[in-house]
């Protein structure tokens, strides 16, 4: 989370300092996965009297806040994607995000699946007690036979704006039942089960092949600046490895 953070930071301050009109805008397109399974909060997202610490179910799995908007989600077997783009880049807010969840859709299609953006564009956000994330898709997001396959959330950083969200690969979202944030039993559409065993790395060449397409321009893959160093250490310290942070709702 930090590290997404880090980065939006960098997007908005090169975008700040970007020199002519048609000189292209700084983006920055981040792709990982988790080493142990994790639960992470919406920035905003009510936990306290909802959830328990000393729940057994949690006895090996981390926890934390995102800095991004949404609902509750376990990160397992999954791909997650973050993008940072500076805010006005591709029109605003809701426009990034249709954008973003277009290039997404494109790569799991060129994977085999029939997946399909939900909803009607006119549909408003589900509040936060709508419960876990994938519960239930929102407009716009990337869905597979009605059940959401992929999960997004985005904020704005300074000038730029960050998205991020989870590429289902398998397993599914049980355990946020066992712990008190659901009683549903709804789970994620996967790509297992759409196209069968797929590993890792295909899903993310699939998305770089993607998100080149859409974005055009130029990429480079790149190392962390001293500057991003120095700055994702104080926001790990200060912020995201905190009881303060995680908890403050």
């Amino acid at each position: 989370m930090a590290a997404d953070h880090t980065l939006a930071h960098s997007v908005a301050q090169g975008a700040a300092s970007s020199g002519t009109a048609s000189e292209a805008p700084p983006a920055v397109l981040r792709l990982y996965t988790w080493k142990r399974p994790t639960i992470s909060f919406g920035r905003n997202e009510p936990v306290l009297g909802v959830y328990s610490p000393d729940s057994e179910h949690l006895r090996n799995i981390d926890l934390v806040r995102r800095p991004t908007g949404g609902r509750a989600v376990l990160h397992d077997a999954e791909l997650t994607y973050a993008v940072a783009v500076p805010s006005r880049a591709l029109g605003g807010a809701r426009e990034t995000y249709r954008f973003l969840n277009h290039a997404l859709l494109n790569a799991v299609r060129s994977l085999g699946t029939m997946a399909d953006i939900h909803g009607d564009p006119t549909e408003r956000a589900l509040p936060l007690s709508a419960g876990p994330c994938f519960q239930s898709p929102a407009e716009g997001e990337v869905t597979a036979n009605g059940r959401k396959l992929i999960g997004s959330a985005q904020a704005r950083m300074g000038g730029a704006l960050l998205q991020h969200g989870s590429i289902m690969i398998s397993g599914d979202q049980t355990l946020l039942s066992k712990i008190g944030l659901s009683t549903s039993h709804h789970q994620p559409a996967t790509l297992s089960e759409q196209i069968g065993a797929v590993d890792v790395e295909r899903v993310a060449n699939a998305v770089i092949s993607s998100m080149k397409r859409f974005f055009g321009g130029t990429w480079l893959e790149g190392e962390y600046s001293a500057e991003e160093k120095r700055m994702l250490k104080e926001l790990v310290e200060s912020q995201y490895s905190t009881d303060q942070w995680t908890w403050r709702r």
